[in-house]
């Protein structure tokens, strides 16, 4: 019961939007107070203290689940205070899925069972409960000390996922100490703790784990219909354009230039869904000849893009002028694929790096990215982003399915298929849904 009533605020903390960098140090010390006060009472009462840990750590662990996926869509949460405090960053990794879920998620459920096993730790037959706490929190710190390692590679850190390491932590500790008063030896009663207690704890957290996947589909708006080919398949995929769409003949084209159906993607290259998205617009076009792709950035931070008013993606401004300095010299696709291909490592030797193995010519490529004109060139496409009225990216808008009006498509990094029975209905002259209109532009 108390792991749905937390989900209960799940929508809330998918709408949690930046209140401003002033909020940073009261987050930080909100954070540090109570991890604290876990900290003093699993020293206390290690009983009670290690059912509070998991509590608090659930929590964390709720937001930290909206929080991916509203920066998934280009959004940012509370705890971004500066280019290194930066909960969006880290939780976007791709060291922040499995399998395509959130590791909050699994993080929660690794909560409900521990709190399942904390409250038999209590007394009755699952008084050896403790013995399988040792490990399940040893396990939890272990996996924390390489999300750590991979966190400090990402030169960002989130105060979040911080507070949940140092949370596991203090059930490893808990646990130890009522491990400690066990009698028999600990392999005896883990043993016993595994026939009594390993089931109803997987359960619980299974349980939840599940419940979780199932409210952040829906909230998430990407669920199963995405996988039909036709028919209510296409609900919801098209919307009217806020703004309006405007070209001016220096976007990078793939595909054939005269094809029917146009598809424009306004993306950053720090963001991690346009990663994702961008094979599979790649294998959109390879899959339906009559599609075109062109390209304009809108990297998501304050040092090239006044719409965005905080320190949200630090290298997104630099490899969008290296993109442009690419196309200068006509090699735009390769260094893009491997900029989206490699996220993590964005900083000026990377990109350099991976011009030279692009074919790039070093020295004009260097002179480019020096010069104001790459900035402008920039500066403009998020011009366009903003007469279009974009709040996030990535944002893929389509011509051709509708005559000479221009929609908004809204897919996703697992909608492949259902694109292309979209453009396979379009094409066919099918009936399509009519657009609707999107929500009002955040002001």
């Amino acid at each position: 019961m108390n792991a749905l009533m937390l989900l209960t605020l799940l929508p809330v903390a998918h709408a949690a939007e930046s209140t401003g960098s002033s909020s940073g140090p009261a987050l930080l010390v909100g954070v540090a107070l109570a991890v604290i006060a876990v900290g003093v009472v699993v020293m206390r009462k290690p009983s009670e203290g290690t059912i509070l840990a998991a509590a608090v750590g659930a929590l964390a662990a709720v937001y930290l689940t909206g929080q991916h996926v509203v920066a998934m869509g280009g959004g940012s949460s509370i705890c971004n205070v500066s280019s290194v405090i930066n909960c969006d960053l880290v939780n976007t990794s791709k060291y922040s899925e499995i399998f395509g879920v959130s590791i909050a998620l699994y993080g929660l459920g690794f909560y409900a069972g521990m709190g399942y096993l904390a409250m038999q730790s209590r007394g009755g037959r699952g008084h050896t409960a403790p013995a399988l706490m040792v490990v399940g929190s040893a396990a939890a710190v272990a996996y924390d000390l390489f999300l750590a390692w991979k966190s400090y590679q990402l030169g960002a850190v989130c105060i979040f996922c911080a507070a949940t390491w140092t949370l596991n932590v203090l059930l490893l500790v808990g646990s130890m100490r009522l491990a400690g008063k066990l009698e028999g030896g600990f392999g005896a009663a883990l043993g016993r703790s595994l026939t009594a207690d390993a089931g109803p704890a997987m359960v619980a957290g299974l349980a939840v784990f599940i419940l979780g996947v199932l409210v952040v589909r829906s909230q998430d708006g990407s669920s199963a219909a995405s996988a039909a080919p036709g028919g209510n398949s296409f609900e919801g995929m098209v919307q009217n354009v806020r703004g309006r769409i405007e070209l001016d003949g220096t976007e990078p084209v793939r595909g054939d230039p005269s094809a029917k159906f146009t598809l424009v993607e306004y993306a950053d290259y720090q963001c991690p869904h346009c990663g994702l998205m961008a094979p599979v617009l790649k294998k959109v076009l390879e899959d339906n000849r009559d599609v075109k792709l062109l390209f304009k950035n809108y990297p998501l931070d304050e040092e090239c893009n006044t719409y965005v008013q905080r320190k949200m993606h630090p290298w997104a401004c630099n490899a969008a002028r290296a993109a442009e300095c690419a196309r200068v010299q006509g090699r735009f696709w390769e260094l893009s694929e491997a900029m989206f291909g490699n996220q993590e490592y964005l900083s000026p030797d990377d990109i350099r790096f991976m011009a030279e193995r692009a074919g790039i010519e070093k020295t004009a490529f260097s002179e480019c990215l020096a010069s104001p004109a790459s900035l402008q060139a920039v500066k403009e496409d998020i011009e366009g982003g903003a007469i279009a009225q974009i709040d996030g990216t990535p944002a893929v808008f389509l011509l051709g399915a509708y005559g000479d009006k221009w929609v908004r498509f809204e897919v996703g990094h697992d909608d492949g298929p259902r694109i292309n029975a979209f453009l396979a209905a379009a094409r066919e002259g099918k009936p399509l849904p009519t657009p609707v209109d999107p929500e009002p532009y955040p002001e």
